[in-house]
C-alpha cells in the first residue's frame, strides 16, 4: 500500500506542482498589466478618461459627424496625423475622426463599427484601419485590458458573430504561456539590474528604476545597431512574442470580411492600412505572416468590396521611429502623406466602384468620323449601374480653335475648350441617370470648325468607362524628371533626374559666425535668420514631409553627417549629428568631443547635391538644367505640347527668375518671372507648336538671379494640358 501510495505522490507531485506554476504563471501581473488593467475600458488615442471609452467615443462622433473614421490599435495614434490626412483629402479637419485603443484586434473594430458608429446613425464615407497585418486576422484579445477594452464596445447581450469568433484556440494559450514566460524574466533581470544601485546607493526602487529607464530609453537607442550584435545577444528573444505566424487565423476565419462586409451594408469604404515598420526591426517582432497570407486577405477583401493597401514598401529610415514598429513626427508626416495621396489614387472619398462585376458598359452611337459645324454626335448609354460608382463625363476633343463645344448629358452639361489649344478637356459630375436609359452628347457650335473626339469617358478614376478612346487617350502620356518613384520588386524605388548645376553653392553670409557653446558635447550655431530653410518650416513644403534642410556643418573642410535628423538624436548619439531648427543648427563632433573646445575649425555650408526626396533645391544665383531623356520624349506619340514647373518659392519676397526650354537646339519659352508667381501654384505653359513624334534634345534651365531659395520638385512635358483644380 505504501509503495502505491508512493508512486501515486511521485506522479501527481509533479503534475500539482506543474499546475500550480501554470496558474500563478498565468496569473502574474506585472506593472505594465496592472496598469493597463485599471485603465481598461477607458483609453481612447491615448488618453485615460475619466468616463468608458465607448462613451467617450458616442461623445466624439456626436460632436464631429465624420466623414472619415480611423480605427487601429496603437500604430493609428503614433502614425497617423488626423489633421494632415484630412487636408490629403480635401476635407475640414472636423471631418476626421481617430479612435485608436490599444493593443486592439479584429474583433474591438468590428465592435466598435457596429454599435459606436453605425448603431449611432452615422454615416461615413470612409473608414480606414491602420495596423499589422497580425492584428487585422486575430480574433481573440490577448489579454486581460484587450478583453475588457472589447467587452465596452459591446452591448451587455453580446454579439453572436464575436462570440463565436472569438474563442482562443490551445495554440493561442501556449502562446500566452509564453509571454508570461517573458514577462516574468523581465522582472528578474529588471530586478538584478536596480539591485546594485539599491545595495550600493541605497536608492529607492522606484527611482533607481526611473532612472534606468530614462537611460534605456528608445530615444537613446540607434536602431541600426538592431541585430548587429552577436546572434547569441537574441537568441532568447524570439519567444517574446505572444503568438507565432502559424498561430494566426486565415483570413477567411478573421473579421476581415465581416467587417468589409459591415462597412459596405452602410454604403461607405473601406481601406485596410498596413504601415511600414523600422528598417532596423528584429525580425521576431516584425509584422510576419505565413506566404500566402496577405494575398489571401487582399482577394478577401476586395471580393467583399474593400480595399487593401500595403504601405510597407514605403522608404522610412529609423531615424522616422521612436522605437521598433511606432512612428516619431517625422515618420507619421511622411506615412500620412502618402496614405494620402494612395487613398485619391484610390478615390477613397467616393462610393466604391466595381465595373468588373456590373459587366461591360452597353451603347450605340448614331455617326463616325468627326463632328461638322453646327452638328452633333449622340452616345445613347443602356444603363449606369450603382456598381460602377460616381457618375462623372470626361471628354477630350480635338480641333484647329479652342471653345465652341459642348457636352452634355440630358439637360445637364459643361464647355469643352476653356483650357484653349488644339487638346481640349471638359470634366464634370451630374446626376446619376440610374437603370434608364440616357445620351451623352457632344455639340459643336455652327462657326466652329469640325471637331474629334479623341475621348469620351463616364465615372471616375477605377469605375471609368470608355465610349471612345482610353486612358491614355484622355489623359495624354507625360514624361517626368523628379520626383519619380516606381515599384521594382515590392521596393519603391527613386528614378528621379539628377540635375546639373552651373557652379557650386555659394558660401552663406557669416558662414564663420560665433559658435554656441552648449552642455553634453553639442554646439549650435544661431540661425534665426534662416529658419525658412529649418526642418520644421520645410516639413510642410517637401515630399511626404521629409527633412530638407540644405543647411550643413564643416569640420576643418569636411561636411559633417548624419545630417537632418531630430535634435533628440544630436544630444544622445552624437558622430557628427546635426539638426536644423527655426533659430539654430545644433550638431556635434565625429569623435564626440565638445566642438567648441576641441580646438578645430568650424563652418556653415550649403549642401552640395542639392537633393532632397526627389526634389531639388535652387540656391541663390545658381543655374540648373535638366535634360529630358530622348527616349522617354519619344514615348510621346502624340508629341509634346504642354509644360508644368512645380515649386516651392521659400523667401516670399520680388525675386526674378528666368525659365527656358530648349528643343533640338531651338529655344521654345524663354520667361522671366517673379518666384512669387509659384505661390499660385504650378507655371503650366503651352508650347509654341506640338512637337513631332520622335526622340528630341529637350532641356530645361533655371536661372535664379537673387539671392533666394527654391525647391522645384516637378518638370514634366506632356501631350495634354496638366490637371487643374481638385485631383480626380
Amino acid at each position: 500500500m505504501d509503495r502505491v501510495l508512493s508512486l501515486v505522490a511521485a506522479v501527481l507531485g509533479p503534475l500539482v506542482v506543474l499546475a500550480a506554476s501554470v496558474t500563478w504563471l498565468l496569473q502574474y501581473r506585472d506593472e505594465d498589466d496592472r496598469l493597463a488593467a485599471e485603465n481598461a475600458g477607458r483609453v481612447i488615442n491615448s488618453r485615460v478618461l475619466d468616463m468608458s471609452a465607448a462613451a467617450a467615443m458616442d461623445a466624439i462622433l456626436a460632436q464631429k459627424l465624420p466623414k472619415v473614421v480611423v480605427l487601429g490599435p496603437s500604430y493609428a495614434n503614433t502614425d497617423l496625423k488626423p489633421d494632415l490626412l484630412a487636408a490629403q483629402l480635401g476635407i475640414s479637419r472636423d471631418d476626421i475622426v481617430l479612435l485608436s485603443v490599444p493593443n486592439t484586434v479584429g474583433a474591438h473594430w468590428y465592435a466598435t463599427l457596429k454599435y459606436r458608429v453605425f448603431e449611432g446613425g452615422h454615416r461615413p464615407r470612409l473608414v480606414v484601419v491602420v495596423s499589422g497585418l497580425q492584428s487585422m486576422l486575430l480574433t481573440t484579445p490577448l489579454t486581460e485590458s484587450s478583453m475588457v477594452n472589447l467587452e465596452a464596445q459591446l452591448p451587455p447581450e453580446g454579439d453572436p458573430l464575436v462570440d463565436r469568433l472569438v474563442q482562443a484556440p490551445h495554440t493561442l494559450g501556449i502562446a500566452r504561456l509564453r509571454e508570461q514566460r517573458g514577462k516574468v524574466r523581465q522582472a528578474l533581470l529588471s530586478g538584478l539590474r536596480v539591485l546594485p544601485a539599491r545595495l550600493l546607493f541605497q536608492a529607492d526602487a522606484g527611482l533607481a528604476k526611473d532612472a534606468l529607464l530614462r537611460v534605456f530609453d528608445d530615444s537613446n537607442i540607434d536602431m541600426s545597431l538592431h541585430g548587429s550584435s552577436s546572434p547569441v545577444a537574441f537568441a532568447a528573444t524570439e519567444v517574446d512574442r505572444f503568438y507565432t505566424p502559424d498561430l494566426l487565423p486565415r483570413p477567411a476565419e478573421s473579421f476581415l470580411p465581416f467587417t468589409t462586409a459591415l462597412v459596405q451594408e452602410h454604403d461607405a469604404r473601406i481601406v485596410w492600412v498596413r504601415p511600414p515598420m523600422s528598417p532596423f526591426i528584429p525580425a521576431h517582432l516584425d509584422d510576419v505572416v505565413l506566404d500566402g497570407v496577405q494575398e489571401e486577405a487582399i482577394a478577401l477583401v476586395g471580393d467583399a468590396g474593400g480595399s487593401f493597401l500595403d504601405m510597407r514598401a514605403l522608404p522610412m529610415s529609423s531615424q522616422m521611429f521612436k522605437n521598433e514598429d511606432h512612428m516619431n513626427e517625422e515618420g507619421s508626416r511622411r506615412f500620412t502623406e502618402a496614405l494620402g495621396k494612395a487613398l485619391l489614387d484610390l478615390d477613397a472619398m467616393q462610393p466604391a466602384a466595381d465595373p468588373t462585376r456590373a459587366g461591360p458598359l452597353s451603347f450605340t452611337v448614331d455617326s463616325e468620323g468627326p463632328i461638322p459645324s453646327g452638328g452633333s454626335r449622340t452616345w445613347t448609354v443602356s444603363e449606369w449601374d450603382e456598381r460602377r460608382g460616381t457618375f462623372e463625363v470626361d471628354a477630350v476633343v480635338a480641333s484647329s480653335v479652342s471653345g465652341g463645344v459642348r457636352v452634355r448629358v440630358g439637360a445637364v452639361g459643361a464647355v469643352a475648350g476653356d483650357l484653349g489649344g488644339q487638346r481640349a478637356r471638359a470634366t464634370f459630375e451630374a446626376p446619376s441617370p440610374g437603370p434608364a436609359p440616357f445620351r451623352v452628347v457632344v455639340e459643336v457650335a455652327p462657326d466652329h470648325p469640325p471637331v474629334e473626339v479623341l475621348a469620351l469617358a463616364l465615372g471616375r478614376r477605377l469605375g471609368r468607362q470608355f465610349l471612345v478612346g482610353d486612358a491614355v487617350a484622355l489623359e495624354g502620356r507625360t514624361v517626368e524628371t523628379l520626383g519619380v518613384r516606381v515599384l521594382e520588386d515590392g521596393v519603391l524605388v527613386d528614378r528621379s533626374l539628377r540635375p546639373v548645376y552651373a557652379r557650386p553653392p555659394l558660401k552663406p553670409p557669416l558662414y564663420d559666425r560665433p559658435l554656441v557653446d552648449l552642455p553634453d558635447e553639442v554646439a549650435a550655431y544661431d540661425t534665426e535668420r534662416w529658419s525658412f530653410l529649418s526642418d520644421e518650416a520645410l516639413r510642410g513644403e517637401t515630399n511626404f514631409g521629409s527633412r530638407c534642410s540644405p543647411l550643413r556643418i564643416l569640420e576643418g573642410g569636411v561636411m559633417l553627417g548624419p545630417a537632418n535628423v531630430p535634435c533628440g538624436e544630436v544630444k544622445h548619439k552624437g558622430q557628427g549629428r546635426s539638426c536644423h531648427t527655426t533659430d539654430r543648427i545644433f550638431f556635434t563632433a565625429p569623435d564626440g568631443t565638445d566642438p567648441a573646445r576641441n580646438g578645430r575649425v568650424y563652418r556653415l555650408a550649403l549642401e552640395p547635391q542639392r537633393l532632397c526626396d526627389g526634389s531639388a533645391w535652387i540656391y541663390p544665383k545658381d543655374d540648373l538644367t535638366l535634360d529630358f531623356p530622348a527616349d522617354q520624349v519619344a514615348t510621346l506619340t502624340e508629341g509634346a505640347a504642354y509644360l508644368r514647373v512645380v515649386a516651392r518659392y521659400l523667401n516670399r519676397r520680388p525675386a526674378t527668375s528666368v525659365l527656358r526650354l530648349t528643343v533640338d537646339g531651338q529655344v521654345l519659352l524663354d520667361e522671366e518671372l517673379d518666384g512669387r508667381a509659384f505661390d499660385e501654384g504650378p507655371i503650366d505653359r503651352e508650347l509654341p507648336f506640338r512637337l513631332p513624334p520622335g526622340p528630341h534634345d529637350v532641356r530645361f534651365q533655371w536661372k535664379n538671379q537673387d539671392h533666394v531659395f527654391y525647391l522645384l520638385t516637378q518638370v514634366s512635358l506632356g501631350e495634354r494640358p496638366p490637371p487643374t483644380g481638385p485631383e480626380r
